[in-house]
């Protein structure tokens, strides 16, 4: 692979450099006269070389190349959580789980109701207008 003086710029990695400048710049590592000039500098630089130098001297240094097809890019970070004071994993995330509406008692419900007046037309209406309603109330307990 060539060297970092001969790879060529792209753009994605010339915006990559500035959003490391300007991170830089609101942590307070750069003036806005050394942001100005190196952001300027970034946007003419035509090498990866060029591009490195404006951010050596900076904690976190920019990806370049990410555009770059079948590259290997480092894998990003990803929080850990610290371990347990036993020394065991910590568990794993909550998932929101959905509570099932219980319909066993509004079908027990319904049938008493249709033993006991030996029709169903009286019943159904009823029971349609509160399952509905359970329906609404459960909708409303999600959000």
């Amino acid at each position: 692979m060539a060297s970092d003086h001969m790879m060529r710029a792209s753009d994605l990695d010339r915006d990559a450099v500035v959003a490391t400048l300007r991170d830089a710049y609101t942590a307070g590592r750069l003036t806005l006269e050394e942001f100005d000039e190196r952001m300027t500098a970034a946007y003419a630089s035509r090498t990866w070389g060029e591009l490195r130098k404006l951010t050596e001297d900076l904690p976190a240094q920019p990806v370049l190349g990410s555009d770059v097809p079948g590259r290997h890019l480092p894998a990003p970070i990803l929080p850990t959580h610290p371990p347990r004071a036993n020394g065991s994993p910590p568990p794993p995330p909550a998932r929101h789980r959905r509570r099932p509406v219980a319909l066993f008692p509004l079908v027990a419900l319904w049938v008493l109701l249709a033993l006991a007046t030996r029709t169903t037309h009286e019943v159904v209406g009823p029971t349609l207008i509160l399952v509905m309603a359970l329906f609404f109330v459960s909708l409303a307990r999600r959000r």
